[in-house]
């Protein structure tokens, strides 16, 4: 009885309807397609991007998800013009696995169909993306235990009269996305390098109606989200020494439904190189509550320190493996949630014949991230009498 009785309030919340929250992955600077779909093919030709985020685990229930991205370039339109500029395009796919408990589960295929890079004029360049998601839910209603199945005198369950909804086991719509990037090289003359660029991403902007039972109304809809991110990176060449290579500032807004949620990410990180590609960050999670129309009130959620380690696995491949543990730092406090660890796995194909437009890169076409390691300019990996590099 005790198995099931967890689960009581599940099936009462169900049965009157909710306003979910999507899901919040601590490395928001990896630039998913999940947050704007501007995203597919921004940095690199080809990239396979995998997140697995186990959080609270001082908790009895399970809140795991897992993510996998598939980004790569369809093609260079060098004859089509606008303006001054050229224009690529590209496109992904993207899985999403949310495991709240036994009994309700979620499942995410987004698929962007294409994304187009635009050079607006030499440091300028304009990204936009476009993304549907069938969104599948699903729920195990042997697990869930109904009023009238519980009695007072023992602990034998009885069969339940409640009728069954619509929809018994699965919940299947569709759900669009759209998504814009603006990018900003500095001069060629600049020593710094910098790279700045500014995104706005909307979505369930055709709010999907996420119930179960019969309600099929308002109140049962995904409330739109709105998102809007921005990052700053920039190279340390005024520096005589070779030990750092970039550092970078991350900040991400996201705002779903009427102020219902609302959080702020911010994240500071510096790229070493030596022997190994080596960049250490953290981030600051806060969230916003509306009291009554007016007064704000700013709550601290996390402390988000991370690890993560780029090296060449192959001709060319690159693989970026990174790890983050989140420290609770809200009410609800780290002793009761306990760890919430994500780690991401980045593999990056690089094609012989690089695109002409390359936000990342820009006119310089040189991969802050990629350059040294590939070229093996400052000795990452041994080497054969062929200059191969060696795994």
């Amino acid at each position: 009885m005790r198995i099931k009785i967890k689960y009581l309030l599940v099936a009462i919340i169900i049965s009157l309807g909710t306003k979910a929250q999507d899901i919040s992955y601590s490395q928001f600077d990896l630039n998913t397609m999940y947050t704007n779909p501007a995203f597919s093919s921004f940095e690199e030709d080809n990239r396979v991007l995998s997140i697995f985020r186990n959080q609270w685990n001082g908790i009895a229930e399970n809140f795991n998800s897992n993510y996998i991205e598939f980004g790569f370039s369809i093609s260079d339109l060098k004859k089509r013009r606008i303006s001054s500029g050229q224009l690529s395009a590209s496109a992904g796919l993207f899985l999403n696995q949310d495991i709240y408990n036994d009994v309700f589960k979620t499942y995410e295929v987004g698929i962007v169909p294409i994304t187009i890079h635009s050079q607006i004029s030499r440091n300028y360049f304009l990204s936009t993306g476009i993304s549907n998601t069938i969104r599948i839910n699903s729920l195990d209603w042997n697990n869930l235990l109904f009023t009238d199945q519980i009695n007072d005198f023992n602990n034998q369950i009885a069969v339940s009269n409640v009728q069954l909804p619509d929809n018994f086991n699965q919940k299947t719509w569709l759900d669009p996305s759209i998504g814009i990037i603006l990018t900003k090289h500095s001069n060629v003359q600049n020593d710094a390098a910098n790279t700045t660029f500014v995104g706005f991403s909307w979505h369930h902007f055709v709010p999907p109606i996420k119930s179960f039972y019969n309600n099929q109304n308002e109140i049962s809809q995904i409330p739109k989200k709105i998102i809007i991110h921005a990052q700053y990176l920039s190279q340390f060449r005024l520096l005589s020494s070779n030990s750092f290579k970039f550092w970078k500032l991350s900040y991400q807004h996201i705002q779903q439904g009427s102020k219902a949620v609302v959080n702020d990410d911010i994240g500071l990180s510096l790229t070493m190189q030596n022997t190994l590609q080596l960049e250490l960050g953290c981030f600051y999670r806060i969230g916003r509550q509306t009291i009554g129309n007016e007064q704000v009130r700013l709550m601290s959620e996390s402390l988000i320190p991370m690890l993560r380690i780029r090296m060449q696995i192959g001709r060319k491949l690159g693989m970026e493996l990174s790890y983050s543990y989140d420290f609770n730092v809200s009410k609800l406090n780290n002793t009761n949630t306990v760890s919430t660890n994500e780690i991401s796995l980045n593999i990056y194909h690089f094609k012989k014949k690089k695109s002409n437009i390359c936000p990342f890169q820009g006119n310089e076409k040189t991969n802050r991230k990629w350059d040294d390691i590939m070229m093996n300019s400052n000795g990452y990996q041994n080497k054969n009498k062929k200059r191969r590099a060696i795994w």
